[in-house]
């Protein structure tokens, strides 16, 4: 999986839980301006694998917010 077929993932994913990217961002503590840079980039962000932790930060937010929805689901 390339950088931009992560961004969209993660876009797609935090769009079926209802959370804008810039929400995203702010509780991850990544500036929403970060994210636009990787999303415009054709390159990966240098040092190699210097976005990493923040992409974590990010999937890690709507992964909650999908376990959220899901124990809601089955209630």
């Amino acid at each position: 999986m390339d950088q931009q077929q992560i961004i969209s993932a993660l876009e797609d994913r935090a769009k079926r839980v209802g959370l804008p990217m810039a929400e995203v961002c702010k509780r991850a503590g990544i500036h929403p301006t970060t994210f636009s840079r990787w999303k415009l980039s054709e390159r990966n962000p240098q040092p190699k694998g210097a976005a990493i932790p923040s992409v974590a930060k990010i999937e890690a937010v709507i992964a909650e917010r999908e376990t959220a929805e899901s124990r809601s689901e089955a209630a």
